[in-house]
């Protein structure tokens, strides 16, 4: 900063010195011209040198540059020297011009200056020698100055462009700072990303595990409770119990390889036939009372993640209520409207007060959230428990909420 307003004051001192030094040069020596009026034409250059720089507008800095040429014509006119403070103060205002007008602007207010000088040297009975030599002075000096402005100008530019490149440079460092820092963070989410789907997929599992095996293992508990007492009264009850058990047991290990291999979703879980069929088997295996209500459902056909949703938490809403209700009735009721679907699972078990939620009720209400949906559930009077689902029939899959 200091060294620009060091070279900002140089440019002004040195034209200063300039124009004091022959100011006194021309006061020194007798002259036509009024003393007075040179001096005070002197005084308005230098005043013009200091004023100057800080006139941004062309037009503004084009019309001073006029006024002063007018003024020295005026001085020229009243000293009637054909050389002079007069010709001296043209050039130093023709070489000023050439630095501070635009290049143009400097070049068309030059010509006009050897206009004038032409005219005037030629009113004062100038020769054609004294003219043409004038005229080459003013010529040479300017294409001089103005070679020197082209050559300080490009040196600017080259200097603005090495700055703007290293600037650029130090931009490109810190983006590939920050580049390499969004790649390590990259690799590490990715390695985040790569544990929790491990974590979510071990999830899925046990919770698949835990609704299928779990519900077909309490219905052979339940059954194999019952088969002393079925023993001791009809042999061929017994034996269809022991059928209904084996059949079981084969359903339950299918199930597992389903799950242990990841064969996917089972399409017969697909639609109200399915939670017929579920219904229909927990009554057999459980002895409970279930009835389903779909009066007022308006379709039997869902997209597969929603029937998936509504077979596991009916089957695992079953499986609670036969391992730990003590209930004799379920009533499930099935209703949609224009946009969601809706499952009401009561019972008339011995439950009372706040639930919680186990293993059992936060997959249920996992699986909802997974759907875009959601999962309530209360207690009913005087006893029992109602889970209250809500299934969005055209919002895909999505992952629960943490």
């Amino acid at each position: 900063m200091n060294r620009q307003s060091s070279a900002r004051h140089y440019k002004k001192l040195v034209p200063s010195i300039i124009l004091i030094l022959n100011g006194i040069q021309f006061l020194s020596h007798p002259s036509k011209a009024d003393p007075i009026l040179l001096a005070f034409v002197f005084a308005v250059y230098l005043a013009f040198v200091w004023i100057i720089p800080y006139v941004a507008s062309a037009a503004v800095n084009l019309g001073i540059f006029t006024g002063l040429w007018l003024l020295t014509v005026f001085l020229w006119a009243v000293s009637g020297q054909e050389q002079g403070a007069a010709y001296f103060l043209i050039v130093f205002l023709m070489i000023y011009a050439a630095f501070r007008l635009p290049s143009r602007l400097s070049l068309v207010f030059t010509a006009c200056l050897i206009g004038g000088n032409i005219l005037l040297l030629s009113s004062n009975g100038g020769n054609l020698n004294t003219i043409i030599g004038n005229i080459s002075i003013m010529i040479g000096l300017y294409v001089f100055f103005s070679s020197m402005r082209f050559r300080r100008e490009a040196r600017r530019e080259a200097e603005r462009n090495h700055a703007e490149l290293a600037n650029m440079h130090v931009q490109l460092e810190q983006a590939h700072e920050e580049l390499q820092k969004a790649h390590t963070e990259l690799q590490e989410a990715s390695v985040l990303s790569l544990r929790y789907a491990v974590l979510e997929e071990r999830t899925r599992i046990a919770r698949d595990i835990h609704d299928s095996i779990g519900h077909e293992l309490t219905s052979v508990i339940v059954q194999l409770q019952s088969l002393p007492y079925i023993l001791k009264s009809s042999k061929e009850d017994s034996e269809k119990v022991i059928q209904n058990v084996l059949t079981v047991a084969r359903e339950c290990l299918q199930e597992v390889r389903s799950v242990v291999h990841q064969m996917g979703r089972s399409e017969s879980m697909v639609g109200l036939s399915a939670l017929r069929g579920l219904i229909h088997q927990a009554e057999e295996r459980s002895g409970l009372s279930i009835s389903l209500d779909t009066s007022v459902l308006q379709e039997e056909s869902w997209p597969q993640n929603i029937s998936e949703t509504i077979y596991r938490v009916l089957q695992e809403a079953l499986t609670n209520t036969i391992r730990h209700a003590n209930a004799s009735r379920i009533a499930v009721v099935i209703c949609n409207d224009e946009t969601h679907l809706h499952v009401k699972i009561t019972d008339d078990g011995q439950f009372s007060g706040n639930p919680t939620f186990g293993f059992g009720l936060s997959g249920m209400k996992e699986r909802a959230e997974k759907a875009g949906g959601s999962l309530s559930v209360k207690a009913v009077q005087p006893s029992g428990l109602q889970i209250e689902l809500s299934l969005p029939l055209t919002t895909t899959n999505k992952e629960p909420q943490r």
